[in-house]
C-alpha cells in the first residue's frame, strides 16, 4: 500500500549533474560580464578625476564625488540605451555628465561650461581606449 513513486538513482544523478552545470554556467556568465561594468565605473572615475583635476588646477577634488558622478552616470546611461534609440540616448547620457560635471565638480571654478565640456572632452579622450579594450573582452567569453 505503498504510494510513493521510485525513481531510479541513475535519473536523479543525471538531474543533479544538468543542474550543476546549469548552474556552473550562470555563474561563469555573471562572472565574466559583472566585472565590465565595475571595470567602466572605475575607469570613468579616475578620467573624471584627471580631467577635473587638470581643468580646475592643482585643488583635489572630493573622490567620493567623483564616483558618485561615474556610477550614476553608469546607471543613466544604461537606461537611456536600454529604451531610447542610440543617438538619442548617446546625447542624452553626455548631457546628463556635463550637467553633472558642472554643478558637482567645476561649481566652484570661474571656467563655467566650457571648463565643464572640457573636463568632458578630456574625460572621454582618456576612456575611450579602455572602453574599447572593454568591449573587446565582452566579445569574446574568458
Amino acid at each position: 500500500m505503498n504510494n510513493r513513486i521510485s525513481v531510479p538513482l541513475k535519473i536523479k544523478a543525471t538531474s543533479a549533474a544538468y543542474v550543476l552545470s546549469a548552474l556552473a554556467l550562470a555563474i561563469y556568465g555573471f562572472i565574466a560580464y559583472s566585472l565590465v561594468p565595475i571595470v567602466n565605473v572605475i575607469a570613468m572615475t579616475i578620467t573624471l578625476y584627471a580631467a577635473s583635476s587638470i581643468v580646475v588646477g592643482g585643488e583635489l577634488k572630493n573622490l567620493l564625488t567623483v564616483f558618485t558622478i561615474s556610477v550614476l552616470s553608469a546607471i543613466i546611461s544604461d537606461l537611456c540605451f536600454a529604451f531610447l534609440q542610440p543617438f538619442i540616448a548617446l546625447g542624452l547620457s553626455l548631457f546628463v555628465l556635463l550637467v553633472a560635471i558642472k554643478y558637482s565638480l567645476i561649481k566652484d571654478h570661474d571656467s563655467g561650461w566650457f571648463g565643464a565640456v572640457c573636463t568632458e572632452l578630456m574625460g572621454l579622450i582618456f576612456l575611450l581606449p579602455i572602453e574599447i579594450i572593454l568591449a573587446m573582452t565582452q566579445m569574446f567569453p574568458f
